[in-house]
């Protein structure tokens, strides 16, 4: 038997509604905010979203679990591109040798993580793997524990850093081991820093072509004729950003098909200010927020806070803010078609929080404003204890 949710009567029901590409300049403003909103969802999918009076008047909201959010603050689920797992212990002093760890406590601790980012509002991630070790078997090793965790409790696509050819790749071997990566289904994406460990072998290029796998970069900062030869060499999905770009590289970035990723967490706890998402924005550029999590370096897993300090720090507007954490990150991890907006046909990912309206955000700052979380049509979360309405 079909299993119908009628969320009623949203304060505002921000539902990223849009055009089907990523967005960009004006697009990035307007979340397609319905006062007084709901939400019907059959069997893990959104079947229409509307006004209120709309909606429940809808034949098929007939017999449906009536849950009201009157008050709140309903949005689509946070997707957060770039958390970041490794296999080893870092020491204390870059001179330390790392320590692997057990699998069972690299797993443990990666399910604790993800459970953690559920408990703020991520409901998609997209989680890196760099083993900080030269053994492809580590690699191997931490992406089948992390396939363990698979869905749930947060939908994840991993990707793997391609950290140990840092100087001449043996063409056939990469080859090989990106043909196993694809059919054991160990990762999705392949990552890797653009100076430190970007080989000048023409033929790794070639072979990242014909891997079948999209590839996230991380730029350093550097030419902006560099910046755009990478770009045009392989499939680039996102192109990480951690230091403040020149004004030749924004102009590269905005007339590119890739999406620029930044983490206003990581700026803030390295010390430097990085005001190219605005400047790329502006230029009409894809952007896209990551917590940038890190164990070590940026312990920060909340995209709520995320929101807040591209706000603060970045001088973002919160409607770009909440734009880059939902659809535009969606289209970073390649799964915009079923998250990061609320629209019939998606899955029915979205959160409701303690606010009547999503502008005091970036005011609260810290506070975790997540009341209720449902995830595939399923209540993942559910601090109010909301009690459904009678059919």
């Amino acid at each position: 038997m079909s299993q119908l949710l009628l969320l009623r009567g949203a304060k505002q029901l921000l539902t990223l509604r849009g055009p089907s590409g990523v967005r960009r300049g004006a697009a990035l403003h307007d979340l397609g905010i319905i006062e007084d909103g709901s939400v019907l969802i059959q069997d893990g999918r959104i079947i229409s979203v509307g006004p209120t009076r709309r909606i429940e008047n809808l034949k098929e909201a007939r017999g449906a679990i009536d849950i009201s959010v009157n008050g709140a603050v309903v949005m689509p689920g946070f997707v957060d591109p770039a958390i970041h797992v490794t296999l080893y212990e870092r020491g204390s002093s870059p001179e330390s040798v790392p320590k692997r760890k057990g699998a069972l406590k690299f797993y443990e601790e990666s399910l604790t993580l993800v459970r953690s980012c559920l408990q703020h509002g991520t409901l998609n991630a997209q989680i890196k793997v760099y083993s900080h070790s030269p053994s492809r078997a580590a690699d191997f090793a931490a992406l089948r524990q992390l396939s363990l965790i698979g869905a749930n409790p947060v939908s994840t696509v991993r990707s793997l850093r391609l950290s140990s050819f840092v100087e001449e790749p043996r063409p056939g071997q990469l080859a090989a081991q990106l043909a196993a990566l694809r059919r054991q289904k160990l990762a999705h994406f392949l990552e890797f820093a653009v100076g430190s460990e970007l080989p000048a072998n023409g033929v790794f290029w070639d072979v990242l072509q014909n891997s079948g796998f999209p590839l996230n970069l991380i730029w350093p900062g550097g030419s902006a004729e560099t910046l755009h030869g990478l770009l045009g060499k392989a499939v680039t999905r996102a192109v990480f950003c951690p230091v403040e770009l020149s004004p030749s590289e924004v102009a590269v970035l905005a007339h590119s098909q890739c999406i620029s990723l930044f983490s206003p967490c990581k700026d803030l706890l390295e010390e430097r200010e990085n005001p190219s998402a605005k400047k790329l924005a502006l230029a009409g550029g894809a952007i896209a927020l990551a917590s940038g999590y890190d164990s070590k370096d940026a312990p920060i897993f909340s995209m709520q806070m995320v929101v807040a300090l591209a706000v603060l720090r970045l001088r973002l507007t919160v409607e770009q803010a909440i734009a880059a954490t939902t659809i535009n990150a969606a289209h970073a991890l390649g799964c915009a078609d079923e998250v990061g907006s609320l629209e019939a046909g998606k899955r029915a990912d979205l959160l409701v929080l303690n606010l009547s309206d999503y502008r005091e955000i970036p005011r609260r700052i810290g506070v975790n404003q997540v009341v209720m979380a449902i995830r595939d049509g399923n209540f993942v979360i559910n601090r109010k204890r909301a009690k459904a309405g009678a059919p």
